[in-house]
């Protein structure tokens, strides 16, 4: 697909926060105390990280972040024991078991990202509410909007939710008469997973209640993602549209043409 891109890029430090911190510590530590607790500390690190896939398992049943978790696992096992192999090379244990294993789930972890599998895609979502629409106008106002309506059964509705979190399409909240759902761009899913953040208003979000009432809320700070300031009813009603297309297609059993929506737009993978 080529088309000109509505939306601005995400800075790459959303990504890339962790390992450049890790490895400013590690060549902090090393530079003050030496290559012992350097590489303890950075072991240390690498398990604590090893927290964050195990929790995005957990809350979205999504397995690529188990090969994420396991590289972090045997990363912090190469870190734990490389001082005594580098202090006596006789003594490498299973230093070169642990090299193998990371390594490998390296290249695994790099394949699901490459594809796609590892990022929360409301950002992909923007992109395809802005596609149609053409029309230019500063008109944001901050208030939910209605989007249009889809026919739509509960047991429908609970087999979208659980395709729509597995594929970090968007994180889901089931109230008694509704599910909304709430568009995460990559690097702010954290406070979700964690249960640290469950007021959802000040973000952007699509409803979808029971009835098939679709209803769209875009926060001004996600409307500046645009490259334009579009017409602010259009997006709304594009945005109820996309998810209701992508209602429809699961309810066809068509989940595979919804990923591919999005994969088609070839966004960049890492940032």
């Amino acid at each position: 697909m080529f088309f000109e891109r509505k939306t601005k890029s995400q800075s790459i430090l959303k990504t890339a926060w962790f390992p450049i911190l890790s490895m400013g510590a590690f060549l902090g530590i090393l530079s003050l105390f030496g290559p012992r607790p350097a590489f303890y500390t950075l072991g240390g690190i690498y398990f604590l990280a090893s927290i964050f896939p195990i929790a995005t398992v957990l809350k979205t049943r999504n397995n690529s972040y188990l090969a994420v978790a396991l590289f972090l696992f045997f990363a912090g096992l190469v870190c734990i024991s490389a001082p005594p192999a580098i202090a006596n090379k006789n003594d490498i244990g299973l230093t070169p078991v642990f090299l193998v294993f990371m390594y490998g789930l390296l290249m695994v972890v790099a394949y699901q990202a490459f594809n796609r599998k590892l990022r929360w895609r409301g950002e992909e979502i923007f992109e395809l509410a802005a596609l149609p629409v053409e029309d230019i106008g500063n008109s944001f106002t901050a208030r939910p909007r209605p989007a249009g309506q889809v026919s739509v059964s509960k047991t429908e509705m609970i087999r979208f939710v659980d395709f729509v979190t597995r594929n970090l399409i968007a994180f889901p909240f089931k109230e008694e008469t509704r599910v909304v759902f709430v568009l995460t761009l990559p690097g702010n899913d954290f406070p979700y997973l964690f249960g640290i953040k469950k007021d959802y208003s000040e973000d952007s979000w699509v409803a979808v209640d029971y009835n098939g009432n679709i209803t769209v809320n875009i926060t001004e700070e996600d409307y500046l993602l645009f490259k334009m300031d579009l017409e602010f009813d259009q997006l709304c009603q594009s945005l109820g549209n996309v998810i209701g297309e992508f209602l429809q297609l699961s309810k066809e059993g068509k989940d595979s043409q919804i990923i591919d929506r999005m994969n088609a737009l070839r966004l960049n993978p890492f940032n």
